[in-house]
């Protein structure tokens, strides 16, 4: 009887435990990752009806085959690089079909390594030149909020809104769409031929006008972007007022290679981060088992029969013969 109740008790408890494993994306939380130190990826944008001034021959190009690269490297052997913080470097390179090369960044940047935010470090820099960045950069923070996030634009050298818009499919997967504007304003005054903002000097000082609409898709889980277009317009502008020769304007759009690639980051930071909920459901879904099946085993066991005592058999009187 006593074997009974406890193999009752284990296929009790064994079905809880199976419960708890099935359960267990819901209740175990997922673990808290940190931006890594060493990351390397690139991504690829393909232009679309892109304009540009030609480098050498000053002349106006409009093209169909314009590609924009970015490659992101983290550097963890420089002394910013530490437990709280990542020095990553992006280099962006848009060029034509035919090799020349329409625009060049690079940044370096220290991040925050829990919440992607740049932070202030010795060798942040914009080409080179010491630039006080702010805001998100080339990744969102794990767990994404639906909130609006400033994200630093590299051309205008500040951080603008990053719109939260909504919540969106990409290969099946949930994503985030993030919308941010950069108003008209002038950037930076170079001198250039003073045909290339309409005036008969051999040279001026011309304003360099940028502008930018951006669409942003995020991983929330993992904050990996997944997906990017961007439609800038920079342009030169006369010391009169004169609207100029368009230096980039366009619109690119990440390829589906990168987008695939993206998505793939993505899953290993969300594969990491579930770490914990996986060692639960199998240490839950192994000892489920194990009580499940020693509780049949004992419930369904017959106890042995039992011999009867010598003293209930009836006492036999001999009878005296006459």
């Amino acid at each position: 009887m006593r074997a009974r109740v406890v193999g009752l008790a284990g296929i009790g408890l064994g079905g809880l435990a199976v419960v708890a494993s099935v359960t267990a994306g819901s209740w175990v939380p997922l673990l808290p990752v940190q931006l890594p130190l060493d990351e390397s990826f690139g991504t690829e944008a393909l232009g679309r009806e892109v304009t540009y001034l030609d480098p050498v021959t000053l002349a106006p190009v409009t093209s169909e085959d314009v590609a924009t690269s970015v490659r992101v490297r983290g550097d963890e052997d420089t002394g910013a690089a530490g437990d709280r913080t990542a020095v990553w470097e992006y280099v962006s390179e848009t060029s034509d079909a035919d090799g020349t090369l329409v625009a060049t960044s690079t940044t370096l940047v220290c991040l925050d390594r829990w919440t992607a935010e740049a932070v202030d470090c010795a060798g942040e820099s914009v080409d080179g030149e010491p630039t006080d960045i702010r805001g998100l950069t080339v990744r969102f923070p794990a767990d994404t909020e639906r909130r609006d996030y400033d994200l630093w634009d590299t051309t205008a050298r500040q951080p603008f809104p990053a719109r939260f818009e909504g919540v969106e499919r990409l290969d099946g997967r949930q994503v985030y769409r993030f919308e941010q504007e950069v108003p008209e304003q002038v950037i930076r005054s170079v001198p250039v031929p003073g045909r290339l903002v309409g005036s008969l000097e051999d040279e001026v000082f011309a304003d360099v006008v940028h502008s930018s609409t951006r669409t942003v898709f995020v991983e929330p889980l993992s904050g990996v972007v997944v997906s990017e277009e961007e439609s800038p317009v920079t342009a030169l502008r006369g010391p009169d007022g004169t609207s100029g020769a368009v230096l980039l304007s366009g619109t690119s759009s990440w390829s589906e290679a990168s987008v695939r690639e993206a998505l793939a980051r993505a899953e290993d930071v969300r594969d990491e981060r579930a770490d914990l909920r996986t060692g639960v459901r199998w240490a839950a879904a192994g000892t489920g088992a194990a009580l499940l099946a020693l509780g049949a085993l004992l419930a369904t066991r017959r106890s042995p029969t039992q011999p009867h005592d010598a003293q209930d058999e009836p006492v036999r009187v001999p009878v005296p013969s006459a």
